[in-house]
């Protein structure tokens, strides 16, 4: 009798092995993908966050070096005013030189014809000097007085007269040292404005080169800038799709958990069956079925996957007339992302772990979307209707496949044609 309870004992033993070795096995291969998936993720969520710290500090200082140029310029500004002002006012002031010049030269012939004339005078009073006898004739005319009181009156009337001719000297004199003063200043000053004018032009053009060289560099800043909003915009995108991924990888793991835990349960309570039985049974538990992926839509299969007229292509198109053609998830997994794109247009991303591999699928271009991100679907369940949305061409639906996680460069990518019967 203990022999046979011995015996019953180290058969429900040896049958509960033959239920948990195999599920062991599939567990670990189901888990080894998992994490290291779950790894890389979280690897690059890592260095993506150096990259947004790094690209947010590179920001600053491009927002730094914007705001300082910014002040420079308006201090160029502020200086370049200042010099229009200075322009405008000193092109006045050379056209009131000018205007007085042009007064000066009216002025200057006035004086000019004066002096002529005095000079005619003079002229006139030595050729009547000379033909007369010069001084002879003051002496003749003295002379011929018939009285001393006659004397007296000729010699004031000589003496007039020289002085006379001494006043015409001095005031020709006079009047050609004003009109010399009068022209030697006003080209002064005129050489004077044109100076000042010239420093202020010359003054213009540095300020002005200044203000274009500053706008140049502010231009390619604001460019940087720019590009570095956009960087960290796509950085700060993947990081949101990073933690989807990861997200979704969790899921999926706990997923698993589940439902081995389920398996192990049914597993022992079979075993504890079978260990009530007098004759041990020798069935195996069959291994956990996989039906890996299935069409994700009905209807024609207009492209392929690789390279095409538009561009490489990293899916396959499948497309059908009609509204509402449904769109089934190509296996089990978690959405890690449903959402609408420029160019996937309305978009499912679901994550799949099939015989340890994670796989990631894409269903792009739907009408609608059926379902939301962070959702677990069954395979062949409707995630949304066929349609021609984002940068489509006709109703139809892209299905992408990739081998691990899916990124912006699409190098996970693998043949559509491989794994679900077209």
């Amino acid at each position: 009798m203990k022999r046979k309870f011995m015996t019953l004992g180290l058969t429900a033993l040896l049958g509960t092995s033959a239920v948990l070795l195999p599920l062991k096995s599939n567990q670990a291969s189901a888990y080894e993908d998992l994490e290291k998936k779950k790894n890389d993720v979280q690897s690059k969520q890592s260095k993506n966050q150096t990259k947004q710290e790094k690209k947010k500090q590179e920001l600053s200082e491009l927002e730094s070096k914007e705001a300082s140029l910014k002040s420079e310029i308006e201090k160029i500004d502020g200086q370049m005013t200042d010099t229009n002002e200075k322009l405008e006012k000193k092109n006045e002031e050379i056209d009131k030189t000018k205007k007085e010049i042009e007064e000066l030269k009216a002025q200057i012939q006035e004086l000019k014809e004066k002096i002529e004339k005095r000079n005619n005078i003079l002229k006139d009073r030595v050729r009547s000097i000379q033909e007369n006898g010069g001084s002879n004739q003051y002496i003749d005319v003295l002379l011929g007085a018939e009285s001393f009181g006659d004397f007296i009156s000729r010699a004031g009337a000589v003496s007039t007269i020289v002085e006379a001719d001494n006043v015409l000297i001095e005031e020709q004199k006079k009047d050609l040292k004003l009109v010399e003063e009068k022209e030697t200043k006003l080209n002064q000053d005129l050489q004077s404005l044109e100076k000042a004018l010239k420093d202020l032009e010359k003054l213009k053009k540095t300020l002005d080169d200044q203000q274009k060289k500053k706008s140049k560099v502010m231009k390619k800043v604001k460019h940087d800038k720019d590009h570095a909003h956009a960087e960290l915009g796509s950085l700060e995108n993947e990081a949101e799709i990073l933690k989807r991924q990861d997200e979704a990888i969790k899921a999926e793991e706990a997923y698993r958990k589940k439902q081995e835990a389920e398996e192990r349960r049914k597993a022992q309570e079979a075993a504890s069956q079978n260990s009530g039985n007098s004759e041990a049974s020798s069935s195996k538990p069959s291994a956990p079925s996989s039906s890996g992926f299935i069409r994700p839509a009905a209807g024609t299969f207009t492209s392929g996957f690789g390279n095409r007229s538009l561009g490489n292509h990293f899916g396959v198109d499948i497309a059908k007339r009609g509204s509402g053609v449904p769109i089934y998830a190509a296996a089990s997994g978690t959405v890690y992302n449903a959402h609408y794109s420029s160019s996937y247009g309305n978009v499912v991303f679901i994550t799949h772990n099939i015989n340890g591999q994670t796989y990631q699928t894409v269903y792009a271009h739907m009408s609608s979307i059926k379902v939301h991100t962070g959702q677990r679907v069954e395979q062949g369940q409707i995630i949304g209707t066929m349609g021609n949305t984002g940068q489509s061409y006709g109703q139809h639906l892209h299905f992408e496949i990739h081998k691990g996680l899916w990124n912006n460069a699409k190098s996970n990518a693998v043949d559509p044609a491989d794994y679900i019967p077209l």
